[in-house]
């Protein structure tokens, strides 16, 4: 996330990580702008602040407070402060998928392309695991799912790629061992990507990120011993988005 509290000390993980695949994580929502205030005014407050969530964005978007022009130019200052930090980027997202919308999908893969990026997450989940009673939730990845639908001509026309298969959505924040295990279960022949959210918790970062992730049962679930055996026995070859097309598009998950 190149305008999160933590970027400094990410750039600097990945400096002394070789060969670690790294994406930019492009946040419109939550935190400050990286482009000068002048550039994005409307999209950020005075003090640079950007809206709070991705509803209050929308609405503001729709009633024109701001526009494409200066979506662009947070975009861009974004992905300049990664590339200028000297990380070669594998892939690109956002937070809140709001890279995904009509008009901002444009800019992502403009800027995308022009950066030497190839791959863009398309949170597309068909079939994953879950509960998929009807609720605010499940309407909400309803309507991602039509603009996923609606880019995916889009994005092969610009020569992005994207994973052929996409899981997590149902779970995010709360992918289990169990539901993990289902997960790699499931795959499909191609690429597919895994959505899930490790990391330590704390209370600064619970405070910051109030929707009861468990970050930490997820970092535990992907080093279980139950994964690993499912992960060698389906003969799931592990990878990142620099070398998830290597050894030509090879059938199999």
């Amino acid at each position: 996330m190149p305008n999160g509290p933590a970027f400094a000390d990410a750039a600097r993980i990945v400096g002394s990580t070789p060969g670690l695949d790294v994406g930019i994580h492009l946040s419109l929502v939550g935190e400050r702008c990286v482009a000068p205030l002048g550039q994005v005014r409307g999209l950020a407050g005075p003090d640079g602040s950007l809206p709070a969530s991705y509803a209050s964005f929308i609405k503001a978007y729709a009633l024109r407070r701001f526009g494409l022009r200066q979506i662009r130019a947070e975009i861009e200052a974004q992905v300049g402060r990664v590339l200028d930090a000297g990380i070669k980027p594998t892939h690109l997202d956002s937070h809140q998928h709001l890279h995904i919308l009509p008009g901002i999908l444009d800019i992502v893969l403009d800027v995308a392309k022009a950066s030497g990026i190839r791959v863009v997450r398309l949170p597309l989940e068909r079939g994953g695991v879950g509960r998929r009673l009807f609720s605010l939730r499940s309407l909400q990845l309803g309507v991602l799912s039509l603009l996923c639908r609606n880019a995916v001509k889009k994005m092969r026309r610009a020569g992005m790629r994207c994973a052929d298969h996409f899981w997590g959505l149902g779970v995010s924040g709360h992918m289990s061992e169990a539901n993990l295990v289902q997960i790699l279960n499931r795959l499909h022949p191609g690429v597919n990507e895994i959505m899930c959210h490790p990391g330590f918790s704390d209370p600064a970062t619970e405070k910051r990120y109030p929707w009861g992730y468990r970050w930490d049962d997820e970092a535990a679930a992907l080093r279980s011993d139950a994964i690993r055996r499912t992960v060698e026995e389906r003969h799931i070859r592990l990878a990142g988005f620099g070398d998830a097309w290597d050894a030509g598009d090879r059938p199999g998950p």
